[in-house]
């Protein structure tokens, strides 16, 4: 850190009926002996709401009455001196207070700077600070759930119980190339391997949790496909609960890619309309065709949806499109109300579609258990948790789990080939500890820093 002191708006930049301005750093003191005046002093009742004027550094001139809140270091979120002002939430009002803050000398804040310092001053390690971020952008219970367990610091703990039994084997190993007369005993180094195999195990049950991790976080991808007027947009805005769609009679209405996320019973999901799949002349509609068929291996299930009325063989085409490139399709016959008789008639092969669903998307018939179909299949797909209930959502801590896991294995093969120099077996459980000493944030570079805390909102 450069020892300056830093400050942003915390609330969302846009008229509220208050807004909070957080400052962090050690010329806070003297910052809010300049820019704030009231009947108790900050400074001598800390942590205590304090009201009072709140000034223009320049003029002296009260910009607004609030409330302000002192946190000495190293009690406070980012382990600095902090302050925060609470006021009218007028934006004029915080640029004012801003640049009162500004003309003393305290500079903006970065995206992500106040969890930075917080991590470098160590009041939570680096997984812990990523979490803050994925409470801030959870959109379902789901997401904030697993967040909120990264906060607490779930992972880290695991990734701690993980690496300590290696950190004693690798001090053995150490001590046994410091004093080189002393040879290993085979019965100390199968010790030593064994328990790099409870650890590899225990990465390798963190690593099959992401897939499941990356669902809830950035959503199960669902593609609606099938021929033009199949009912395609009236079903997506049935299952996102809003009119998103242009729905019309008119064959080919639909030429772009139209994604809309929506939370069922807890769970993400990004539902994507596509142009109806066929041959077609008009030369913007068949631009509609290829970006639906480059979007089939995107999804992570298909729905085909067919249109109950459609007694020609055409849906069978698409179908033989879908074939090849999707990885799940599931069979939505639609327009039921207009001819019930197609339910039992119209029927996918298990061979090809998991299963078929007959819907009214006019009149909501059967889209109940379409949606039940769905949440049951993500539910489903979640792994057996860990010993301590973690699951990984962070692209990040996948790599590292991924690194650990084969130097995990590049040791356990060179001590079963029981040739290899010992400096080499340490070499591997080194960076095996590494890798997972960088997801906590032990061993980090400025640039992976860069690239977390660039993420967050200013303020945060």
């Amino acid at each position: 850190m450069d020892g300056s002191t830093i400050a942003a708006l915390a609330t969302a930049p846009a008229p509220a009926g208050v807004a909070v301005v957080r400052a962090s750093g050690p010329r806070v003191r003297t910052a809010l002996s300049s820019v704030f005046r009231g009947k108790k002093d900050p400074l001598k009742n800390p942590r205590l709401l304090c009201f009072g004027d709140i000034l223009d550094f320049k003029s002296g001139a009260t910009i607004d009455t609030g409330l302000v809140v002192f946190m000495p270091a190293p009690y406070s979120f980012t382990g600095e001196d902090v302050i925060e002002f609470q006021f009218h939430g007028s934006p004029v009002l915080v640029q004012r207070v801003l640049r009162s803050l500004y003309a003393f000398g305290v500079i903006p804040a970065p995206a992500g700077e106040f969890t930075k310092r917080a991590f470098l001053n160590g009041k939570l390690d680096l997984a812990q600070a990523e979490a803050i971020a994925d409470v801030i952008n959870a959109k379902t219970e789901e997401e904030l759930r697993f967040a909120g367990e990264q906060l607490k610091g779930r992972l880290s703990q695991a990734v701690a119980a993980i690496g300590e039994p290696l950190r004693d084997a690798l001090a053995e190993l150490e001590a046994t190339i410091d004093f080189p007369e002393e040879d290993i005993q085979p019965d100390k180094l199968d010790a030593v391997a064994a328990r790099s195999e409870v650890a590899r195990a225990k990465v390798t049950q963190l690593l099959e949790t992401y897939s499941f991790g990356a669902l809830v976080k950035e959503g199960v991808r669902v593609l609606l496909c099938g021929r033009p007027n199949a009912g395609k947009s009236s079903l997506l805005n049935l299952l996102v609960g809003k009119r998103k769609a242009i729905v019309s009679p008119v064959s080919g209405t639909t030429r772009d890619l139209i994604e809309e996320e929506a939370s069922l019973a807890g769970h993400k999901f990004v539902f994507c309309d596509s142009a109806g799949i066929r041959e077609t002349s008009d030369e913007v509609e068949k631009i509609g065709v290829e970006l639906a068929k480059e979007r089939i291996p995107w999804a992570d299930l298909v729905l085909f949806v067919v249109d109950a009325n459609d007694t020609s063989e055409g849906w069978q085409e698409t179908l033989s499109v879908l074939k090849g490139a999707s990885k799940r399709i599931w069979m939505v016959v639609n327009k039921i109300d207009l001819n019930p008789s197609a339910v039992g008639l119209f029927v996918c092969d298990s061979s090809v579609c998991q299963q078929n669903f007959y819907i009214s998307a006019k009149t909501g018939a059967g889209i109940g258990p379409l949606i039940e179909a769905l949440v049951e299949d993500v539910a489903k797909s979640a792994p057996e948790k860990g010993e301590a209930g973690e699951i990984i959502t962070n692209e990040r801590h996948r790599d590292c789990l991924r690194r650990a896991e084969e130097s995990l294995g590049a040791f356990a093969d060179l001590v079963h080939s029981k040739s290899a120099p010992l400096a080499i077996l340490v070499a591997d459980l080194r960076e095996a500890l590494s890798a997972l000493d960088e997801i906590v944030g032990k061993t980090h570079t400025e640039d992976i820093l860069g690239r977390i805390f660039s993420k967050f909102c200013v303020g945060k």
